[in-house]
């Protein structure tokens, strides 16, 4: 999974609209993880962490602003030698046409280049006459059509490198993905012009899914092709390896030559899935060209393979996401259990099942899991007569909540939030040390994180993420101050003199965890999350909120782990 950094630096906001355009563009590939940082607010650990880099700065006098230039000059005393085939692309806003934005950028790459950076040119056309050889440049902010597709394309286009050059995902390769697009765009514009009717719109590329390394399917082929028709067989493979690079799916196809052997060849595929596979068998060059390359060689072997180490990390661990609601239905549902599933299933050895049954939370449940996710839930997700969290917990198991987990098991439903609700059962609070009460109407509000707190408690929030941090959202009260209940860490706060309606005071506890009971099991609760575009990666603040939830996952899972085998002992 590939990791980006959108840095910049902005006096006015062009420039913050532009980065903001380009982490959405870098989006698009599912997977990448996008961090979106000013030059106040990253740290060098960003650098060091991403796989690819785009950085963004005004042109102010023809030049690289002082700010960016000495953000550089500041993490070259520690960090030289560091950054050596990481990618990096610019961009830059001016403030006119012919400004020197792309005299910019040229500067720009070549502090990057100092560096070992990478950098890279883009060839592509976003309209008739506008493209972004050098970097993406505009005047002023991007307010038009071209100016927006440009940015979004530069950070597209650094996601695809990414994904091929360090996530091995051949079939991302920009000709196979957007300038394959663009030529069918052309070719249909050209096609209708002549025959002077109107454009044709082209059909949706295929959503591109990320690969679980639980699920990848390799084939290893080994083939005996003697000499005499090597030849030909190798111009067969050469074709039959340029279509199906393209295909969906493969992220590896190879033929290699035994070193050993003067006959001896073996073919290495890797596919996302058991189902790309097979469409491969399906394609008009796999029945073309195999069997006549079968024909004048012979089959010394195939095996289908999985991957050994990811199978052997932590093997049979699983976690359920349980989305169940009954009263109030948070829309965001759908977009937070696939996150949470897509962070859960990046810890190798880990699975996920996202589930709205409620017999998974009851007495006679078929399946038994290393972790439980609570989803913004609503209502009585189980009979608390039947249910199995207390005893979860007991065997040292965690439990991760996300916003509206603590708003189950209530007397009553407001869809406004503005009446006081009280628990009808003390399962939620005896997990979690608070239960909800109500909640004020949606609006920004400022969260404090206490790395300190953080480090001590062995919950890793990183120092990308920001001690203070505006954010929109649904900002729960409980009917307790959490903070006052045993063993709870609190992680963060909401001030509440920054938006209306809070009722735990300035230090208002927003994400917290604690170890449970005599097998310490972990538990972690965050009340963000109201929305979608905290999870989908559309949000402003989507990638601190993927952060807090991967920090809270990796503190369950993993403790999890160790009280499981303590218990087990």
């Amino acid at each position: 999974m590939g990791r980006i950094l959108v840095l910049y630096h902005s006096n006015t906001d062009c420039t913050s609209d532009m980065a903001a355009l380009v982490a959405q563009g870098a989006r698009k590939i599912p997977g990448m993880v996008v961090r979106l940082r000013s030059c106040d607010e990253a740290v060098a650990e960003d650098v060091i962490w991403a796989d690819g880099i785009a950085c963004g700065t005004p042109t102010n006098l023809g030049g690289i602003a002082w700010r960016m230039k000495k953000w550089w000059d500041d993490f070259a005393a520690e960090n030289w030698g560091k950054c050596d085939g990481k990618l990096c692309t610019v961009f830059s806003s001016q403030g006119g046409h012919g400004g020197g934005a792309e005299i910019t950028c040229q500067a720009m790459s070549t502090v990057m280049m100092n560096f070992g950076f990478l950098s890279f040119g883009v060839s592509d056309y976003v309209s008739k006459i506008h493209t972004l050889h050098y970097g993406c440049v505009v005047a002023k902010r991007p307010r038009n059509d071209h100016d927006k597709a440009a940015c979004d394309r530069l950070g597209l286009r650094l996601a695809e490198w990414v994904a091929y050059f360090v996530d091995g995902r051949k079939s991302l390769h920009p000709l196979l993905t957007t300038k394959a697009d663009d030529a069918v765009r052309e070719a249909l514009a050209a096609t209708a012009k002549a025959a002077g009717v109107p454009l044709a719109v082209p059909p949706p590329r295929a959503p591109v899914v990320l690969a679980n390394p639980a699920h990848t399917v390799h084939v290893v082929v080994t083939k005996d092709v003697p000499e005499e028709a090597q030849d030909r067989w190798l111009e067969m493979a050469e074709v039959l390896a340029h279509h199906t690079w393209r295909e969906a799916g493969c992220i590896k196809y190879a033929f290699i030559k035994s070193a050993d052997s003067p006959t001896r060849f073996v073919i290495v595929e890797e596919w996302e899935s058991e189902a790309h596979l097979l469409a491969h068998f399906a394609t008009e060059h796999f029945i073309t060209y195999v069997p006549q390359m079968d024909a004048i060689s012979s089959t010394v072997g195939i095996d289908k393979c999985t991957d050994a180490l990811t199978k052997r990390t932590r093997p049979g661990h699983n976690a359920l996401v349980f989305t169940k609601a009954c009263a109030f239905v948070h829309e965001s549902i759908p977009a937070a259990a696939e996150c949470l599933k897509r962070l859960i299933e990046e810890t190798p050895g880990w699975s996920a099942t996202i589930s709205d049954e409620s017999a998974m939370l009851e007495t006679g449940a078929k399946k038994q899991f290393d972790v439980i996710v609570l989803v913004n839930n609503s209502g009585e997700i189980f009979e608390p007569s039947k249910g199995i969290l207390a005893e979860h917990v007991a065997q040292g198991r965690g439990v991760l909540g996300v916003h509206a987990a603590l708003a189950c098991f209530l007397n009553g439903q407001d869809a406004v939030g503005g009446s006081h609700m009280q628990a009808t059962t003390t399962v939620i609070r005896d997990i979690f040390g608070a239960h909800f009460l109500n909640h004020p109407l949606p609006q920004d509000g400022l969260l404090h994180f206490n790395h300190a707190a953080a480090i001590a408690a062995g919950v890793p929030l990183g120092a990308s993420l920001p001690a203070k941090l505006l954010h929109h959202d649904e900002f729960f009260n409980f009917g307790n101050n959490p903070a006052t209940e045993s063993g709870v860490v609190v992680l963060a706060t909401v001030n509440e003199a920054t938006y209306d309606g809070g009722l735990l005071g300035a230090e208002h506890p927003i994400v917290w965890c604690r170890r449970l009971g005599p097998n310490k099991a972990p538990i972690f609760y965050s009340a963000l999350g109201h929305f979608a575009s905290s999870y989908d990666g559309t949000g402003p603040t989507a990638a601190h909120m993927e952060q807090v939830l991967r920090a809270g996952l990796s503190f369950v899972l993993t403790e999890s782990n160790k009280s499981s085998e303590d218990v087990a002992a």
